[in-house]
């Protein structure tokens, strides 16, 4: 089943299933090459993941995506952000920091050869690595699930071959990777509040991106017909220090 959850997990976190899509499992099973049974075991698991929305009969769909829902997804993304940050700051390892190094340049690297669905991937594994190295188990299975959908926005807005890269994408990217290094030196720093603020700015820098590309591509496989749950100024703002 493990293996049949991961192949399945990728196609869809990689949007070669869409949002909305119905999931055959007989179908999908022939073409993974799994018997059915794991399969279906495989798609209860993602309904848990909240990645599959399983019906009453048991019929599959990949989860739909809405604005609604992606302005949940970001206050989430941020809460999460900031309690990794100041976890991180504190708990990190020096072998940690050094997978975080390489994680980091990975990114970089994908952003350099203007590969929009490395960038995707590399970048959510980035921040998964931060969620482990956070070391608490509770926050580590909310932050995965908050990025396996944030990696699902990122590959449905910018990961397709047809990706056109302009001044303001080019300067997203740059502004991406200055974040990137800047939250691991306030992490090698030991300095929970720049992480922190770092952190949220981040979050902050994508969901710009993301509703300015919403506003201008149509996407297939996202509902524009629900309102985006507007930005709490308490949940974005920057902590005051005393």
């Amino acid at each position: 089943m493990e293996q049949a959850h991961r192949a399945i997990k990728d196609l869809i976190l990689t949007v070669q299933l869409r949002p909305g899509e119905q999931l055959d499992d007989i179908q999908l099973a022939a073409a993974l090459g799994f018997s059915r049974t794991p399969v279906r075991e495989a798609l209860f698991q993602l309904g848990s993941d909240g990645l599959v929305t399983v019906g009453t009969r048991g019929g599959f769909m990949v989860r739909p995506l809405d604005l609604f829902d992606v302005g949940q997804l970001f206050e989430a993304h941020v809460v999460v952000a900031r309690s990794t940050a100041r976890l991180l700051a504190v708990r990190a390892t020096d072998a940690d920091l050094a997978d975080l190094d390489t994680a980091t340049k990975a990114v970089n690297a994908a952003i350099a050869r203007r590969h929009p669905a490395s960038i995707a991937a590399t970048n959510a594994q980035l921040h998964r690595r931060e969620a482990e190295a956070a070391r608490n188990e509770h926050l580590k299975r909310l932050a995965w699930s908050v990025f396996d959908q944030g990696q699902r926005l990122a590959f449905l807005c910018f990961g397709g071959d047809t990706t056109q890269y302009d001044d303001e994408l080019d300067e997203h990217f740059t502004r991406v990777t200055h974040d990137h290094e800047e939250f691991l030196d306030a992490i090698r720093s030991r300095d929970p509040d720049r992480a922190e603020d770092v952190a949220a700015r981040h979050v902050r820098l994508f969901r710009t991106r993301t509703l300015s590309f919403l506003s201008t591509t149509p996407v297939e496989g996202l509902r524009l017909d629900t309102e985006l749950v507007s930005e709490p100024a308490d949940v974005w703002r920057q902590v005051p220090r005393s």
